[in-house]
């Protein structure tokens, strides 16, 4: 490799004794010169080593493998309420459905907070019903997440009942004072109560 580099630096120097034309050799005539020495010095470098690349992944392979098998063993030894519990977990496409349900919410909410809330005094049915599609769009990104029936067992449960009553009356009265009626006092309560309920 010495000798490879002072020739590039030495080709075109002629100040030396040595007045001679000596033959040009391309630059990648030099670069396959010098990789094949290089390919050279490993082949021999690893031969001199004794490393056995194929043994070591080979090892690598079983180990994680016996480890898998082993936590897959265990997983399967789960006593039942957990080994459930970890039957539960959602699919892609009901986490995919509980985003784009929760974002949907989020920027209902958002709206109603930002744009309806400062003008809630002239036009409250404009909060009232952006607020109320939020919390509606939020709820049913957990349908999306749990399922129908988990989520509405979970919401009907002994000690969630009286919430979830009157969480849904909120809403529906909220919905139906500012678009049926178009009342502006009894939107500006059902929206308090919902706001409160949460």
């Amino acid at each position: 490799m010495l000798k490879t580099a002072q020739g590039w630096f030495t080709q075109g120097d002629s100040s030396g004794s040595d007045n001679q034309v000596k033959p040009t050799s391309s630059l990648l005539a030099n670069w396959n010169s010098y990789a094949e020495s290089q390919a050279a010095d490993d082949s021999s470098s690893n031969s001199r080593i004794g490393f056995d690349l194929e043994n070591a992944v080979r090892s690598a392979n079983e180990t994680v493998s016996g480890t898998f098998s082993v936590v897959s063993k265990g997983v399967r030894e789960l006593p039942g309420n957990l080994q459930s519990a970890t039957s539960n977990v959602p699919s892609g496409k009901a986490l995919m459905y509980f985003g784009l349900f929760l974002a949907t919410g989020v920027f209902f909410i958002f709206i109603a907070f930002a744009l309806f809330l400062p003008i809630m005094v002239l036009v409250p049915h404009k909060f009232a019903i952006c607020f109320t599609l939020g919390c509606c769009f939020i709820i049913g990104s957990f349908f999306a997440l749990k399922g129908p029936k988990n989520q509405l067992a979970h919401m009907f449960s002994k000690e969630r009942l009286p919430f979830t009553v009157i969480f849904i009356g909120c809403m529906f009265g909220t919905l139906y004072v500012s678009m049926g009626l178009h009342s502006y006092i009894l939107s500006v309560i059902f929206s308090v109560l919902q706001v409160l309920e949460l």
